[in-house]
């Protein structure tokens, strides 16, 4: 008999675990893309509002002194529109980029569940005093089980590629 909380090794909840464990490292690389997104937005706006207060007295002087009051305006407005431009291209790139696939249930995972299920499901259906469980009984069950849903799934796949199949 197991201990409270360990969980019996091909079991469902042994899947789900493993599967949430994929779903949990598919998530994680989203927030971080996404962090580090926002991060870079907002580096963008300090930048900006850092070169609006260190040079703009002093670019805007120079400008009107050469050019005059309106092309002063003019060059430094249009300077803060294209690095406020470039930055927001930057992380709408970043924020609409492909997402990575959400990831499938590895094929050892589900041959796990499937061996388990059978085997629970053959003690199950049948009295005790026939069918012991001890634990060669059950990876016999769980083998005896695999090998029926593979000659099922081969049959099938044989069908529909339009082979001859398993008759």
């Amino acid at each position: 008999m197991l201990p409270h909380g360990q969980i019996p090794p091909g079991s469902i909840h042994g899947f789900l675990q493993s599967y949430a464990g994929d779903l949990k490292g598919w998530t994680t690389r989203i927030v971080v893309r996404y962090v580090v997104a926002v991060a870079l937005l907002l580096a963008a706006v300090a930048g900006l509002v850092g070169a609006i207060s260190v040079a703009i007295a002093a670019l805007f002087h120079w400008i009107e002194f050469t050019y005059g009051l309106n092309a002063a305006y003019a060059a430094v407005g249009g300077l803060l529109v294209c690095l406020a431009l470039v930055s927001a291209a930057v992380a709408i790139l970043l924020l609409k980029g492909k997402l990575p696939p959400v990831p499938r249930p590895r094929r050892r995972q589900t041959k796990a569940v499937g061996r388990s299920l059978a085997a629970e499901t053959m003690l199950a259906a049948t009295p005790q005093r026939l069918l012991k469980t001890d634990p060669a009984t059950e990876i016999m069950i769980g083998l005896a089980a695999a090998c029926l849903v593979g000659w099922l799934a081969a049959s099938r796949l044989g069908r529909s590629r339009g082979g001859a199949g398993v008759k």
